[in-house]
């Protein structure tokens, strides 16, 4: 149907009947070319802006300057024997704080939603201070994984943790250590 429909119009431009509409049209065409009218100009150019003088600055004098002659210094040397300092007894070493039970890691426990879906793996390094207690305490993040959502997660990671405090002379002292935690998906 759509094929014998396209036929009969081909066949119909062909034929002339295109042509017969044509010559129905009338002959004379007019157009009138309508000119456009310029803008209206104003009369006179307004006046220009005054010119405008700046104000000389404030003036404000110098402040006065008095110099007081002082008196003159006489040089006092005083010369005091006292013995050398006795010299203080050496330190002895601090010791290290040591992890106590497992090493220590975060686990799947602290691994953040958010870098499991994302796939994000990292290792945070902390800094923290073991308190004489063995507790952990001031924990920061010294350097991050490259994901803030990782570094976070460290932070009360590493709080739960617990060392065998460092010791000097034998009595526990605090001690700033530092500690690396690896963020793995399989495994944590």
């Amino acid at each position: 149907m759509v094929a014998i429909l396209h036929l009969a119009v081909i066949y119909a431009l062909a034929s002339g009947l295109a042509s017969q509409m044509i010559d129905k049209l009338p002959d004379d065409i007019k157009a009138d070319i309508v000119k456009e009218k310029p803008p209206d100009q104003p009369k006179t150019p307004p006046p220009p802006p005054p010119d405008l003088v700046k104000p000389p600055p404030p003036f404000v004098p110098p402040p006065d300057i008095v110099v007081a002659n002082e008196a003159p210094v006489t040089s006092t040397i005083t010369v005091t024997n006292t013995p050398p300092p006795v010299a203080a007894p050496p330190k002895a070493a601090v010791s290290s704080p040591v992890s106590i039970g497992r090493p220590h890691s975060c686990g799947q426990r602290y691994y953040p939603a958010l870098a499991t879906r994302l796939g994000h793996e990292g290792t945070t390094i902390l800094s923290f201070t073991v308190g004489t207690d063995g507790g952990v305490h001031n924990v920061t993040v010294a350097q991050p994984s490259g994901f803030p959502e990782l570094d976070q997660a460290a932070i009360p990671c590493a709080s739960s943790w617990t060392y065998k405090p460092a010791e000097e002379n034998g009595a526990p002292v605090e001690k700033s250590w530092q500690a690396k935690v690896t963020w793995k998906l399989n495994g944590g």
